[in-house]
């Protein structure tokens, strides 16, 4: 049985065919990683910046809505919340170089800790993620409550790591 995340690149891969031009700004999700943007900007802490988790998930879900009805109620959810995934992703791993070269001109005892403590959040978060997969039952909670873990964890560690290199400016 596929992974959910390989479940929602499906659904990604089959909306992306459908969609003959992308979204202005976003993707053939529907998802507009302008959104995030402008949460982030407009978050003053980092507390604020992690509750920019799941900013895009309305519009996309809009979005999906709109053009494709006959998919899933879940699937749309799936799609999208891959979608924002990949985002955060692409802002965790360019706010995690950033940081490091910081790190890496102080020494490479920071940037080696940096490493450490980075290779350690992966195993933690996808040890939480799965416990929240198995602990959400098998149906659609269950479903959506991995990939939705994942979002969350992505976005407060990319607030930490944001912090952490604010503060080293």
């Amino acid at each position: 049985m596929p992974g959910f995340r390989a479940i929602g690149r499906t659904v990604i891969v089959a909306l992306s065919a459908l969609v003959p031009v992308s979204v202005a700004g976003g993707d053939a999700s529907g998802l507009d990683p302008a959104i995030i943007d402008q949460c982030l900007a407009s978050a003053s802490s980092e507390g604020e910046r992690s509750d920019c988790a799941g900013a895009g998930q309305e519009s996309c879900l809009a979005f999906v809505a709109a053009r494709h009805p006959d998919l899933s109620v879940i699937d749309r959810q799936l799609g999208c919340l891959d979608a924002e995934q990949q985002a955060w992703d692409a802002k965790l791993q360019s706010t995690y170089d950033a940081l490091k070269s910081t790190e890496a001109e102080r020494g490479n005892e920071r940037a080696t800790a940096l490493i450490t403590m980075e290779r350690a959040w992966i195993a933690f978060r996808d040890s939480r993620c799965a416990y929240d997969k198995v602990t959400n039952g098998h149906g659609t909670g269950g479903i959506l409550a991995e990939p939705t873990c994942r979002l969350r964890e992505t976005a407060r560690q990319t607030a930490l790591l944001m912090s952490y290199h604010d503060d080293r400016r």
